[in-house]
């Protein structure tokens, strides 16, 4: 008699643990499933933000080649004469050739970058101050607008910078 009561209580339950574990795992797989896609959201960011500053950077290079003293890069750009004129130099700096093998060996492990430069002459002016001392000179003004990109993909970097050529009266 003892076996046909054992037997007749274990085809009574309900399934209580069965139903309870169930919904535990589906709670569970939904937390994953929303920790993955943050996961995925953070590096797109991540990698965005990234190329954002690397096109920022090439824009800063091309601003910083205008403004060194290496003046030979002057013979190579298009500069207006007249006020109000603008000149577009494009590329005016980049990483890479054209087939794309990096121009520097630094720049072997970076993607492709480039900027270039739109220049507008605002005009000349005569005894500006620099450093604090007036000089015997005549500065071109130029508003210089770089604009920085990477390759393969839609990022795209503004800088402006206001520049002005020095040249000395005789």
């Amino acid at each position: 008699m003892s076996l046909s009561r054992s037997i007749k209580t274990d085809s009574n339950q309900s399934g209580a643990a069965l139903v309870v574990s169930l919904i535990l795992l589906t709670i569970i797989t939904l937390l994953s499933v929303s920790a993955m896609q943050n996961a995925n959201l953070d590096t797109k960011i991540a990698v965005n933000h990234q190329f954002k500053e690397m096109s920022f950077r090439a824009a800063e290079n091309a601003l910083a080649i205008v403004t060194g003293p290496e003046l030979s890069v002057l013979d190579n750009l298009d500069i207006p004469n007249v006020v109000g004129e603008i000149t577009s130099n494009d590329p005016f700096f980049t990483t890479h050739n054209a087939v794309g093998d990096p121009i520097d060996p630094a720049f072997s492990d970076q993607l492709p970058m480039s900027a270039s430069l739109t220049m507008e002459y605002q005009g000349e002016r005569e005894g500006l101050f620099f450093s604090g001392h007036q000089l015997d000179n005549t500065t071109h003004l130029f508003l210089v607008d770089a604009f920085g990109t990477v390759a393969g993909n839609a990022t795209r970097t503004h800088n402006r910078m206001q520049v002005g050529l020095i040249r000395q009266r005789y």
